[in-house]
């Protein structure tokens, strides 16, 4: 058994080091790898932007000079079609693209991306795309930026280290004015705070590439304040014209007959609320996409002159009036899968939920473990604070529950006289008080200190075969140990098979499905990982029990008390599967905060219909114009304030 385990461990370690060659490749052949995943990952985020069209409205924009230390090549305009070229002269390589809400922003910056991706050469850095909301600026970039590739394109943290370090990524910080909820942001808010950080973003004596999208408004309050992205030129997108509106309205749609009082509309009064309210391209698109919806017999499910009645009188009452549309057509377009009977009224509601939790975030600074959520993106495993005092109930309770159910079969099994019993219950009691107690002040209200354990593909390759050898070791030792006091033959069998069968299970359950990137695969593998550890360790502790009392009752009495500890201690302190239970107890219809069982199958769904998009870990909202109108929140004009018209 000794020789055969030998064996099994050098095969396991021959897998580690195929499996750990990807980390021990230079950085340019991970960046190529890295290119690769960029490039497929924002294609699609590009065609999702584009409302599943291949035509992007060809946005100008002009160069605002920095008050000092301006970059260098900037020309004084520029368009869409030409953005890269505008990039590629800039020394240093650094561009913040600001402008009104919808202006088509992050649009340019992903047309920047794909452009030096599909053009890139060998050593050239490798844009990728980062949410500032999710950052703390007291957190160095590169510590940042390396976090993201480990989380989101899943390369090992040594060779995201060594990328970050040889400057082979250029990250693109989309949405700096997602940082604070204060539309004019302070000197010591966390957008200054980041751009202090990236002021400090070096590449040997100058400054490194980098890429920032922010709202004109937000940047140009930090500028008074003489806080700016130093050494980047800082270009402003321009509303569109009521000339570009009906050029793009008569290029993308497929009937423009149906458009023509709309068409015309705009050429009459192009300084209309009709023609400011389709000003930005966001709109521009959802206008064309709601509008350009069939039924599947092939009638068009809404007429444009829809935006022509006396009621969309306004640019806000044109923004309303699409966005009350978008959920009902992205319903239509992308029926909800099989089994979900969901109405666009139960997913605005659910939606409506999130939003206004977001919203909650934004607003009130919340946190956990002394970091701030982010008021834009919706992570799985960062919605506890939405369940309320009902799920905090469902979380303390469980283990309770559990731990006593599991502590009655082995008092009831072992052979003990009622008095002993009564003490073991009486002692199982006290526990469960404890247990109770540790899960309230644990799970409420900063679970923080409990993340979710996430591994990447490679590192769940290679921990897989060492796991399986650490197991037949491990029972080799308590085969030996099991051998001095039962016998060699009986102790070192029970030993080598107990120990190899709780190295496999842990080591496939702590590892997850191996590949996993969408972000509700990361809750789902942790469960798994819980799940698995659960069933080992009753097993195991059942087993060690039979073996020392000697009879089948041991192995009921110790699988009992085995699994009731094992879950009672391990989902408080370091799984998510118990918080997640009380979270969706939580949010049930009636409590004001009605989610739905499985609300990673519905995000999953919802970015597949264009409503949300995947952003590294979480989830955010198609644009932030959608988000704030679920919230009931106006406040965002259709058309630019002072701040953010162009000069």
């Amino acid at each position: 058994m000794g020789l055969a385990s030998l064996a099994l461990s050098v095969w396991s370690g021959r897998l580690a080091v195929r499996a750990g060659r990807w980390q021990d490749t230079g950085t340019r052949e991970v960046a190529d790898r890295l290119a690769v995943e960029v490039l497929a990952a924002e294609r699609a985020a590009w065609r999702q932007l584009l409302g599943g069209s291949d035509r992007a409205i060809d946005v100008p924009f002009v160069h605002h000079p920095a008050p000092a230390h301006d970059a260098a090549g900037a020309a004084p305009y520029g368009r869409l079609e030409e953005v890269a070229d505008y990039y590629r002269r800039l020394r240093p390589g650094r561009l913040v693209i600001t402008g009104a809400p919808g202006a088509g922003k992050t649009v340019l910056a992903l047309r920047i991306m794909l452009l030096l991706v599909e053009q890139r050469s060998a050593g050239d850095p490798v844009p990728v795309r980062l949410s500032p909301a999710s950052w703390d600026p007291g957190m160095p970039l590169e510590e940042f930026v390396a976090h993201h590739l480990v989380e989101t394109y899943r390369l090992t943290r040594a060779a995201a280290d060594a990328l970050v370090k040889d400057r082979r990524v250029l990250p693109v910080l989309d949405g700096l004015d997602e940082m604070d909820a204060d539309p004019e942001p302070g000197y010591g808010s966390r957008a200054a705070r980041a751009l202090e950080a990236l002021n400090a973003y070096h590449q040997g004596v100058r400054k490194a590439q980098l890429i920032v999208t922010c709202r004109s408004g937000p940047y140009s309050a930090l500028e008074a304040l003489r806080v700016w992205a130093h050494d980047a030129a800082r270009v402003e997108i321009t509303p569109l014209d009521a000339v570009t509106v009906r050029r793009f309205l008569a290029d993308r749609v497929n009937d423009p007959a149906r458009w023509r009082n709309v068409l015309d509309r705009l050429a009459a009064d192009p300084t209309g609320p009709l023609a400011t309210g389709l000003a930005t391209p966001w709109r521009l698109t959802l206008a064309a996409g709601v509008h350009e919806q069939r039924h599947p017999g092939g009638a068009f499910a809404r007429h444009p002159d829809t935006l022509l009645a006396p009621a969309v009188d306004t640019p806000d009452a044109v923004r309303d009036h699409l966005l009350d549309l978008f959920v009902p057509a992205a319903t239509a377009a992308c029926p909800p899968p099989s089994g979900a009977d969901w109405t666009p009224d139960q997913i605005r509601a659910w939606l409506s939920v999130l939003a206004r939790y977001l919203d909650g975030d934004g607003a009130t600074g919340r946190s956990l473990a002394g970091r701030a959520l982010p008021g834009t993106d919706i992570v799985l495993h960062e919605l506890w604070p939405l369940a309320g005092r009902r799920g905090r109930a469902v979380s303390a309770v469980v283990p309770v529950v559990v731990w006593l159910a599991g502590c009655a079969v082995p008092l009831s099994l072992a052979p003990l006289d009622t008095r002993s019993r009564l003490v073991g219950l009486v002692v199982a009691t006290a526990l469960a008080v404890l247990l109770s107690c540790a899960s309230w002040r644990a799970l409420w209200p900063e679970p923080g200190r409990m993340y979710l354990r996430r591994r990447n593909a490679s590192a769940e390759r290679r921990n897989l075969g060492p796991g399986i050898a650490s197991g037949v070791l491990t029972g080799l030792a308590f085969g030996t140990a099991f051998g001095l006091g039962f016998g060699p033959v009986i102790g070192l069998a029970s030993g080598l098979t107990l120990g190899a069968a709780v190295g496999l299970v842990v080591s496939l359950g702590t590892s997850g499905a191996v590949g996993a990137v969408r972000p509700r695969d990361i809750l789902r593998n942790d469960l798994l990982a819980g799940a698995a550890v659960t069933v080992a360790a009753g097993l195991a502790f059942g087993l060690v029990v039979t073996l020392v009392v000697g009879r089948p009752s041991g192995f009921a009495f110790g699988s009992a008390f085995g699994f009731a500890f094992a879950f009672g201690t391990g989902m408080p302190g370091g799984l998510v599967g118990l918080r997640y239970a009380g979270f969706l107890t939580g949010t049930r219809k009636g409590s004001g905060r009605w989610l739905p069982w499985r609300l990673g199958r519905f995000l999953d769904w919802c970015e597949e219909a264009g409503l949300v998009r995947i952003a590294g870990v979480g989830y955010q909202f198609r644009h932030r114009e959608l988000q704030d109108h679920l919230t009931g929140h106006r406040a965002a004009a259709s058309h630019p304030s002072r701040d953010d018209a162009p000069a």
